[in-house]
């Protein structure tokens, strides 16, 4: 089996910036997209894959959730890492704002920045990629682009820093998944995280029933276990009909978590734990190129 580590590229994503600090030393595995890290992942491509989970201003990233959802049972989470994350705007040397038209990064950043965006880039338009090193691959490519994205992919892509969009002091945190294999014998979750920090993620489908997720939550108050993430999303082909993505603070292995699962279970339709995962502490974003 490979030992590669598969990553939303292209080279330059904070993806990638996350995948060479955790594993320096495997060899990385760019791939276009969330889902085709999954299948990275599923087919043996890589042994783990890393995955964005939620950005501190733009919230929860709806494709990665949807696949673990689809994936339970098959894949599981093995860490949750950070990055302190701190975007430039990027483009040819000298750019002038004035002559900018294209505004390229992915959606969060957008969202994330669009005032500033609207201030101070009032004619550009601004385009979704699928990554922010993507962005600053489209915007290598004309002089009236520009993109959002990580310092360090402005030397990858012939690019200059024309402005720090944000303070730096302002923090920006996105939080990324380890997934690997769920019959993996030896991941990463086996070393216990350096803050001490556990976390257990789970997917329940409940009975269409007025009043049933309010039933679900109470054995997790009643066992005195925090739910520190829970996401409702559609089923697909079933309107009207969804799913919950959930995750409480402790392991498998704790009483209360044990305790909240067990009487959860009794009010479910169905229940697939993703496992138990150390969290770890986040990482800081150097300025330099990622190389």
């Amino acid at each position: 089996m490979s030992s590669a580590v598969a990553f939303l590229g292209p080279e330059g994503t904070f993806s990638h910036l996350v995948a060479l600090r955790r594993y320096p030393k495997r060899s990385g595995l760019p791939c276009a997209t969330i889902t085709e890290v999954f299948h990275a992942v599923n087919s043996g491509q890589a042994a783990c894959g890393i995955v964005p989970i939620e950005n501190s201003s733009g919230g929860t990233i709806t494709e990665t959730v949807d696949l673990l959802i689809e994936q339970a049972g098959h894949l599981a989470i093995a860490e949750e890492l950070a990055l302190d994350v701190r975007l430039a705007l990027l483009g040819k040397k000298g750019t002038s704002f004035k002559v900018l038209r294209n505004l390229y990064s992915h959606v969060m950043p957008l969202r994330h920045h669009r005032d500033w965006v609207r201030e101070n880039l009032p004619s550009v338009r601004m385009v979704e990629s699928a990554s922010t090193a993507e962005a600053a691959r489209k915007a290598s490519l004309s002089a009236t682009s520009a993109a959002l994205a990580a310092p360090g992919a402005a030397e990858l892509y012939g690019l200059s820093v024309l402005k720090f969009p944000v303070r730096p002091e302002a923090v920006n945190v996105t939080h990324f998944f380890v997934i690997v294999p769920t019959d993996s014998t030896k991941t990463s979750s086996s070393v216990p995280s350096a803050n001490n920090r556990c976390k257990t993620a789970a997917v329940a489908a409940l009975p269409q029933t007025p009043g049933s997720l309010h039933r679900f939550l109470g054995p997790f108050a009643r066992a005195g276990a925090n739910l520190c993430r829970i996401v409702s999303r559609p089923v697909p082909g079933q309107p009207e009909t969804y799913v919950f993505y959930l995750e409480v603070e402790g392991a498998l292995s704790d009483a209360a978590v044990q305790k909240a699962l067990s009487g959860a279970r009794k009010l479910a339709v169905r229940i697939e734990t993703l496992g138990s995962y150390p969290s770890r502490p986040r990482y800081r974003t150097p300025l330099k190129t990622v190389r």
